[in-house]
């Protein structure tokens, strides 16, 4: 009877590894491949085309610390990148959690706001930057008519000035419908009883809005904050297709493409690949130390805010997640 089991739980991991395996020897081939050989050409010199190549172990990174000269840009753009990610992530956040506020106040045509919020999140890249760019052409589009009714000269994709707060507003404007479907299925699963609670507290809608839905959506705006830092930190479409890094819009991405596709040099190019897989590591580790993840912890500080009633609450729904 007992080989009988086993064999039968043998069959089903057999079937399930089955199940798995294109995805497995997509994982294997597409990313871990790809991951492990440049880890390899960033300690090399290796042009990207030739079939020899000298091994130099950490100089490349070295270099890229020690000798500014020979790549003058490669700082700056980390600068541009981390005040890209400055502009885009608290605007981000803030707007999508007012935006899934009003949507979840159960206003007329919620479907049909959801629906127009997220089409930019399901637009191609090119087609949206496409988009911005005919509108903000300072002869034609938007801009332009603008230009001609007040007899103004905006050019926002030609000045150092504001060329990155352009860019980075395309941005929060493309990624909020995501943003706001995730942080609106989170206040879906509050549970009503807290607003009563608040309610029955003397709570107002201000009331209710810092102090039931805040705390209950903190967890999905800490998953925001991690995945939207990383894709800013990762920011290369729209300054490669709107302004080929112009302007003070060059960011780490763009600078590694274009040592690799203009100058060949992949070894640095990898290395300077996971320099930023670093940074984006310090990141992340940063944000879970400092960031409140939860408003549920076990040595959570009693606030005065809320009241006797709503405090009993809260705990008692901390209690049965745990």
């Amino acid at each position: 009877m007992r080989r009988i089991e086993l064999s039968r739980k043998a069959r089903n991991n057999f079937n399930g590894w089955l199940f798995i395996l294109p995805l497995v020897v997509y994982f294997a081939l597409f990313q871990l491949a790809p991951i492990i050989l440049s880890f390899f050409y960033s300690m090399t010199d290796w042009n990207g085309y030739s079939e020899s190549y000298t091994f130099l172990g950490l100089e490349n990174y070295i270099e890229v610390f020690t000798n500014p000269i020979l790549y003058p840009d490669f700082w700056p753009s980390i600068g541009t990148t981390f005040l890209y990610v400055l502009y885009t992530v608290p605007a981000s956040l803030v707007l999508a959690l007012v935006v899934a506020a009003l949507l979840n106040s159960k206003i007329k045509g919620e479907r049909f706001f959801k629906t127009c919020f997220y089409i930019p999140s399901v637009t191609a890249g090119v087609a949206v930057s496409a988009m911005w760019i005919y509108m903000l052409d300072p002869s034609y589009g938007l801009v332009g008519a603008i230009n001609e009714a007040f007899g103004t000269d905006i050019n926002l994709l030609h000045s150092s000035s504001t060329a990155l707060p352009t860019l980075a507003f395309m941005s929060v404007w493309g990624g909020l419908g995501y943003n706001v479907l995730i942080v609106l299925s989170a206040m879906k699963n509050i549970n009503p009883q807290l607003y009563e609670a608040c309610e029955v507290d003397g709570g107002g809608a201000i009331r209710k809005f810092f102090h039931v839905t805040v705390p209950g959506v903190l967890p999905t705006l800490f998953f925001l904050l991690i995945t939207s830092t990383i894709g800013g930190l990762q920011a290369f479409d729209q300054m490669y297709l709107m302004t080929d890094g112009a302007y003070g819009t060059t960011t780490v991405m763009l600078e590694i493409y274009s040592l690799y596709n203009d100058n060949s040099e992949v070894g640095m190019a990898s290395a300077m690949s996971y320099i930023l897989f670093l940074i984006i590591m310090v990141f992340v580790f940063i944000q879970y130390a400092v960031v409140p993840q939860s408003d549920s912890s076990g040595k959570r500080k009693k606030r005065r805010a809320y009241g006797d009633t709503l405090r009993l609450m809260v705990e008692l729904q901390a209690e049965g997640n745990r």
